[in-house]
């Protein structure tokens, strides 16, 4: 039997090389979220308890963990501490048991998912090689340029309140980015679940919701000027407004950061702050992003690809809205009466999808690009590779001395003046570094479990260095 002309066999026979095909899809989405899962799990194993951790652990050791006790904390939260949804997920992932390691690690990769479909304008798919190099492009992003991301990932505190926060704000938003992306018809049981979720991310943080709001409305209006506004976008809109509104408006707000924040109002705190330091407010944004400028590069030599060609991430103009909003988050920060690396996680997670969803667009088109997506996927697998080299190296090292301060401390009788291990690494992008090297640290630690003193054990002494002889003599 002869093949038939233009057929893949009689293209073979006519000596034209068949078409060389990459490893599938899976196996890319395989390389990436497996090796990121096992880090996730085995540094939330070794995360110590530290700083705002102790108070969890002291929390739990006084009050009952039924729903009784989790309903009194959630009043004291609300009239006196931290009104975050997130505080009371951080104090569920302090119980003991492997709740932490196994369902934290978890979370982590679902907001990583959220802000690949995001950026994408749709859920991602396992058959898509480039929805793989999207999901790659923002960790790698968020690795190299989050300025703690140990923390942000390792210590329970940073984790539920800013990753987990800005978890359901996306969650909350992914139906909106759908609706611009992909219209759907109408669903009268999609509203109130829209609005609860509202409400969720409402309450998660108080830096991020001007900036999700605006997001939500403006997809409202570009709705509404397609001709295809939906009541459920209303209605989450209503729900986050309201959730914001109990968050700001809860009487803990007063309390917080020692009543900082009544101390001066938003206009007053800008103007005391000075032009330096609050140039220095969005300085450090721009310094963050520094590791993302070869990505930038790389799109700026890519031309625009034809106006036929899809672009690979649903329209330029919606990640530059996303970028705008990290900037905005930022901005928001100008009123706040405490600064400080982890109020950048969010900033940096938004602009992070709408770079990334730029970079991809530029990216689609002839094959000549292959080999920048080539570069491109190098450079993300290098940044992310190196990162998670360094945080398996620390946490495997703190993990275990973590774990015998925390026995010491628990299990020791009243009265009695102990020693704990030192942590070896200080503050770095990686770790925290050692909380209880600051001595009022140590004695409040103390007073919660009635022991005189805690004091760290002696620095290891430095090795000698071998003694040489001068020059021209033996040596002894």
């Amino acid at each position: 039997m002869t093949e038939p002309h233009g057929s893949p066999r009689a293209g073979r026979d006519a000596g034209t090389p068949a078409p060389r095909r990459g490893p599938p899809a899976l196996v890319w989405w395989a390389l990436l979220v497996i090796p990121l899962w096992l880090v996730l799990v085995l540094c939330a194993r070794w995360e110590p308890v530290m700083r705002d951790g102790w108070g969890h652990v002291v929390w739990l050791r006084n009050h009952p963990t039924g729903s009784r006790g989790i309903g009194t904390f959630i009043q004291e939260c609300y009239l006196q501490e931290n009104p975050r949804l997130g505080q009371v997920m951080t104090l569920l992932a302090y119980l003991a048991g492997p709740l932490h390691p196994a369902i934290t690690p978890i979370v982590e990769l679902a907001v990583l998912a959220l802000l690949t479909a995001i950026t994408l304008g749709r859920w991602p798919s396992l058959r898509r090689g480039d929805d793989a190099l999207a999901a790659a492009l923002i960790t790698a992003l968020l690795a190299a340029c989050v300025p703690q991301i140990g923390p942000m990932l390792f210590y329970r505190p940073f984790t539920w309140n800013y990753v987990f926060g800005l978890g359901l704000g996306l969650a909350w938003l992914m139906p909106y980015r759908r609706e611009l992306a992909s219209p759907r018809p109408a669903c009268a049981t999609r509203a109130p679940l829209v609005f609860v979720a509202g409400v969720l991310a409402g309450l998660c943080n108080e830096h991020t919701g001007v900036a999700f709001a605006a997001m939500g409305a403006l997809a409202t209006l570009v709705a509404w000027r397609r001709g295809g506004l939906r009541g459920w976008m209303i209605a989450g809109l209503v729900g986050f407004v309201a959730g914001y509104a109990v968050l700001l408006t809860a009487p803990a707000q007063q309390l917080r950061y020692g009543a900082l924040a009544q101390q001066a109002g938003v206009v007053q705190r800008i103007v005391d702050r000075g032009v330096v330091d609050n140039l220095r407010v969005l300085g450090a944004l721009a310094l963050a992003l520094a590791p993302a400028v070869p990505l930038v590069a790389i799109g700026l030599a890519c031309r625009r690809p034809a106006a036929s060609a899809a672009p690979a991430a649903g329209g330029e103009r919606s990640h530059a809205v996303l970028a705008v909003a990290g900037v905005v988050c930022t901005l928001t920060l100008l009123a706040s009466p405490k600064l400080g690396p982890r109020l950048y996680f969010a900033s940096i997670a938004l602009i992070a999808a709408g770079l990334t969803g730029w970079l991809l667009g530029r990216l689609a088109g002839p094959p000549v690009r292959r080999g920048w997506t080539i570069v491109t996927a190098a450079l993300a697998a290098g940044a992310l590779g190196f990162v998670l080299i360094r945080l398996v190296a620390i946490h495997r090292v703190v993990g275990p001395l973590g774990a015998e301060r925390l026995d010491r401390v628990v299990h020791s009788h009243p009265g009695t003046a102990i020693t704990v291990p030192r942590l070896p690494y200080g503050p770095s992008r990686y770790f925290l570094g050692d909380d209880l090297a600051v001595p009022a640290a140590r004695e409040l630690l103390a007073r919660e479990y009635g022991l005189p003193a805690i004091e760290r054990e002696p620095a290891a002494p430095e090795p000698a260095a071998p003694e040489t002889a001068p020059p021209g003599e033996p040596g002894r």
